[in-house]
C-alpha cells in the first residue's frame, strides 16, 4: 500500500506536532510505504528524522504545488509514476489541495472546504477547526480508520546517552528558551535574562537553550554564568533531535515562546510556560504541558510590550503547581 502524506511546509515545530500522527498512521497501515511531501522543506527529513527513519519510506521536498491559480495548469515531476492508495492532505488551503488531487490515487482526504474534495466525509463530526493541532490530525485518522482514536499517545524518544551531566535536583532546574522561528513571536531576551538572575537568586538552578539562531546571546548568557547545556566552545554538540529531548527530561518546566524547543519539551513531557502574541494558544499548547500566556488577554498587542511585573506574577503561580 503507497500512502503520500501533504503538507506544506515543516520547521521543528510542526514537524514534532505531526510525529504521533505518524506512528499511529504507520500502526494502522504496518505494511505501507509512506512517501511525506512538502512544498518547501521538513525537518521530518534532518533534525527530527530520528523519530520517523523506521516510518517515511521517501521524502519529497519542493513538490511545486502552490497556492496559485496557475500551479493548477502545472504538471509536477516530482512524484513517483505510480497511482498512490490513499493521500492525505494535512492542509486546507483550496487551491494546493486542488493541485493534490491531481496526482493519481484511489483515496483522497482533506478536510478543505468542509470535506468538499475528500472521498472521505465527516460522519462523526469531529472537530476540525480551531482546535490543538495534534487533535486535528487524529480527528483525520479516525475518519480514515472509521473508529474513533480516544487518546493521543506519546512519542517514543531513543535515549540519548550523550547528554553532559545536568547538576543538582531536578525539581530545582529550569530551563529557559528565548528563540522562535520569527522574531515577532519572540519576547525581549532582556527580559528572559532578568527572569533568570531572579530565579537564580532564589536557588534555582537556570539553563539556556539557544538554536542556532540564538547563537549572539550564547556569549551574554555565559558572562552571566549561565549554563547553555546544548553549547560547547562556541558549536552546537548535536543536532540530534534526541540530544535536545533527552536535555529536556533534566529540567522540571521551561519559561518559553511560541517556538520550536517548546515542543521538543512539551513532547519529552516536561511542562511548558508559553508566551503567545500572535499565534494561537488553542491550536499550540500541547493540553497537560503547556500552560499558555495570551497577551490579549491582558490587554496588550505587541509581545514585547508585556511587562515584566505581569510575567512574573504568572510564573510563580506556574512554580507552585
Amino acid at each position: 500500500m503507497n500512502i503520500l502524506v501533504y503538507s506544506f511546509n515543516d520547521k521543528i515545530g510542526d514537524g514534532l506536532q505531526k510525529i504521533t500522527f505518524l506512528q499511529k498512521l504507520k500502526d494502522i497501515f504496518p505494511s505501507s510505504l509512506i512517501y511525506y511531501t512538502t512544498s518547501q522543506t521538513t525537518t521530518l527529513k534532518d533534525k527530527l528524522n530520528p523519530l520517523v527513519k523506521d516510518i517515511i519510506h521517501t521524502f519529497i521536498e519542493h513538490n511545486k504545488i502552490e497556492s496559485s491559480i496557475f500551479s493548477l495548469f502545472k504538471k509536477s515531476d516530482k512524484f513517483p509514476k505510480i497511482k498512490f492508495d490513499l493521500i492525505i492532505d494535512l492542509q486546507k488551503v483550496v487551491l494546493r489541495t486542488l493541485s493534490l488531487k491531481k496526482i493519481p490515487h484511489h483515496k483522497f482526504f482533506s478536510a478543505t472546504a468542509n470535506f468538499l474534495f475528500s472521498d472521505f466525509k465527516n460522519n462523526k463530526n469531529l472537530e476540525f477547526k480551531n482546535i490543538y493541532i495534534e487533535q486535528f490530525y487524529f480527528n483525520i485518522l479516525s475518519i480514515i480508520k472509521n473508529e474513533l482514536i480516544k487518546k493521543i499517545p506519546n512519542i517514543n524518544v531513543p535515549i540519548n546517552n550523550t547528554i553532559p551531566e545536568i547538576i543538582s535536583n531536578k525539581s530545582k532546574n529550569i530551563a529557559i528558551a528565548p528563540g522562535a522561528g520569527n522574531a515577532i513571536r519572540q519576547w525581549k531576551f532582556d527580559n528572559y535574562l532578568q527572569i533568570a538572575k531572579k530565579l537564580r537568586s532564589q536557588n534555582y538552578n537556570i539553563y539556556f537553550f539557544l538554536g542556532p539562531n540564538e547563537k549572539p546571546f550564547l556569549d551574554i548568557c555565559l558572562n552571566n554564568k549561565f549554563i547553555c547545556p546544548e553549547w560547547e566552545n562556541g558549536e552546537i554538540i548535536s543536532t540530534d533531535i534526541s540530544f535536545t529531548m533527552n536535555l529536556a527530561k533534566k529540567m522540571s518546566c521551561l519559561l518559553c515562546n511560541d517556538g520550536g524547543t517548546a515542543w521538543m519539551f512539551e513532547f519529552a513531557g516536561v511542562k511548558t510556560l508559553k508566551l503567545f502574541g500572535v499565534t494561537n494558544e488553542r491550536k499550540f499548547s500541547r493540553p497537560g504541558f503547556s500552560q499558555a500566556i495570551q497577551i490579549k488577554d491582558f490587554g496588550y498587542k505587541e509581545l514585547n510590550d508585556f511587562p515584566i511585573s505581569k510575567y512574573e506574577e504568572i510564573l510563580y503561580r506556574f512554580l507552585e503547581n
